[in-house]
């Protein structure tokens, strides 16, 4: 499943766990996504604060700051992004947790990228629609 789009969505994966980085980061640009890699909350929302991404996936357990809290702190400073969360401690008060805090999906582990492509396909549909009413509305003469 291609991403065939025109648009080339920008990913963010954030774990600790280096092969995820790296298993999710060959994976998605093999089709054709531009993905970046954070090992840590904090190293995720210094990248966040120098360029953009529409989407974000985070796992929920790491060392400093869980992803349930960068969920929150991505969600102030950009209420648009597209976060999905993913976990190998998948309980019903986390699932509940990071879908009350905005979470777009949430993914279990062992990953299925099959499972993955299919929301970043959702994501850059809603990217692509965004991005469209933006221009229309942002370059549309006022009315007085």
């Amino acid at each position: 499943m291609k991403n065939t789009a025109n648009l080339e969505l920008s990913i963010l994966v954030v774990d600790d766990d280096e092969n995820i980085r790296m298993v999710l980061r060959q994976s998605l640009e093999k089709e054709g996504y531009r993905v970046s890699t954070a090992k840590s909350a904090e190293e995720a929302l210094n990248t966040l604060q120098r360029s953009f991404f529409h989407v974000v996936i985070t796992d929920i357990m790491m060392a400093e700051m869980s992803g349930v809290e960068l969920l929150l702190q991505i969600k102030e400073m950009n209420s648009m992004m597209q976060i999905f969360v993913m976990t190998s401690h998948s309980t019903l008060p986390n699932v509940i947790q990071c879908m009350q805090g905005g979470a777009y999906d949430f993914f279990e582990k062992p990953l299925k990228i099959e499972d993955i492509l299919i929301s970043l396909g959702e994501a850059t549909r809603r990217a692509v629609r965004w991005s469209s009413l933006y221009s229309r509305h942002s370059l549309s003469p006022h009315k007085k």
